[in-house]
C-alpha cells in the first residue's frame, strides 16, 4: 500500500493542513476512481510529542469544510520514514535535513516544488494572522493535485516500484532499443522520451527532458545515450538535483550509486557494446546508495560553490 508522510517543523500547522487537504483530494479524485487506498500522515522535524494543532489551523480547515478532529503532533522518527512511500517536506531546508538523517530514503524525500517543477517552499504561518494560514492552505491546494498525479503515475510501476526515464539522440537510438528490451525483461516501468529514429536530432533536447523528469521526482532513475555519452552527461548535470554518471563498465556504475548517489546513467552508444550496456544498466539499477560519509560529500556537490551561474532550475 502506498503511503505519504508530510513533514514540517512542529506538526501543528503546515503538515497538518497538507495531510487533511490531501486526504480530501484522495477521496474526491483518487479513491473515488477505484485507486487502491493511500495512507496519509504527518510529522514534525522538531515536533513536541502530543502538541495540538493550532486553533487557526483548525479554523482555516473548517472554512474549507474539513473537521480536523483530534490531532496530536509527533516527531519524525526512523519508523515513520521507513514506512512511507513518499516523504513530502514543506521546505527545501526540511527536505535536506531529512535526507541527511535518513540517507537510505533520500530518493523518496521531496518537496512539492520538486513535484510541480517550481522552487516552491510552503511558508510557516505559525504565530501569524489567519490570512497567513489561508495563504498557506491556498498554496497547498494549488500543488497537491500534482502530488496525486505522481502517485497515479506510480500505479503502473513494475518491479520494486521503480520507474525509469530513458532517452537518446540519433546516435544512441540503436542501443536505447536494446536497453528498453532489457527494462521490459526485468519488469521495470519506463517512459521513452525519444528520439524515435536514427534521423539527426539535437541531444540537449532529450537529455534535458529526461533529467528534468528525474529531478522533479516523476521517475526514480534516468538513462541517457548519445554517441560518446559526453554530451548527454554535460546536459544532464546542468539540471539541479541531477547527478549523471558516464559509465562504460560495471565497477564505475556500482561506485556511482554507492558513493555518489547518481540518479542518471549515461552511456555512449558508439563506445559500449549491447551486452556490456545491459550489465552496466543492471548494476546501476540494482545498487543502492551507501550513505554515511558519502552523504556529506553528495551534499557538498549539491551546494555548489555558492554562486549563481544560470544552471537549469528544474
Amino acid at each position: 500500500m502506498e503511503s505519504v508522510l508530510f513533514v514540517c517543523s512542529g506538526n501543528t500547522c503546515r503538515s497538518v493542513m497538507a495531510e487533511a487537504l490531501f486526504r480530501r483530494l484522495l477521496r474526491e479524485r483518487g479513491q473515488a476512481s477505484g485507486r487502491p487506498p493511500v495512507l496519509v500522515s504527518s510529522a514534525g522535524l522538531d515536533a513536541v510529542e502530543g502538541a495540538p494543532a493550532t486553533e487557526l489551523t483548525r479554523q482555516v480547515l473548517a472554512e474549507r469544510g474539513i473537521d480536523l478532529g483530534v490531532h496530536r503532533a509527533r516527531p519524525l522518527n526512523g519508523s515513520l520514514v521507513s514506512e512511507a512511500t513518499w516523504i513530502v517536506a514543506m521546505t527545501r531546508r526540511i527536505r535536506d535535513e531529512i535526507r541527511r538523517r535518513y540517507p537510505h530514503k533520500a530518493d523518496r524525500v521531496i518537496t512539492l516544488g520538486e513535484v510541480t517543477g517550481a522552487p516552491v517552499d510552503v511558508p510557516d504561518p505559525f504565530g501569524g494572522p489567519i490570512g497567513r494560514y489561508r495563504e498557506t492552505a491556498d498554496l497547498l491546494e494549488a500543488h497537491l493535485p500534482d502530488l496525486l498525479r505522481l502517485l497515479e503515475g506510480e500505479g503502473s510501476q513494475g518491479r520494486d516500484g521503480m520507474r525509469i526515464a530513458i532517452g537518446s539522440d540519433h546516435a544512441g537510438f540503436p542501443l536505447k532499443r536494446v536497453l528498453i528490451q532489457f527494462l521490459e525483461e526485468q519488469g521495470l516501468a519506463y517512459q521513452d522520451f525519444g528520439a524515435t529514429s536514427e534521423a539527426s536530432v539535437d541531444y540537449p533536447d532529450y537529455g534535458r527532458a529526461v533529467a528534468r523528469a528525474v529531478a522533479q521526482g516523476q521517475f526514480d532513475r534516468g538513462i541517457l545515450i548519445c554517441g560518446t555519452g559526453i554530451g548527454m552527461s554535460i546536459v544532464a548535470n546542468k539540471v539541479r538535483g541531477i547527478r549523471a554518471a558516464l559509465c562504460h563498465e560495471p565497477y564505475s556504475a556500482r561506485m556511482s550509486r554507492l558513493h555518489n548517489n547518481a540518479n542518471v546513467l549515461v552511456l555512449g552508444g558508439r563506445i559500449i557494446g549491447p551486452e556490456m550496456a545491459r550489465e552496466v544498466t543492471r548494476v546501476f539499477l540494482e545498487t543502492e546508495f551507501e550513505g554515511g560519509r558519502h552523504q556529506r560529500r553528495v551534499e557538498k556537490i549539491e551546494a555548489g560553490d555558492g554562486e549563481q551561474k544560470g544552471g537549469d532550475p528544474a
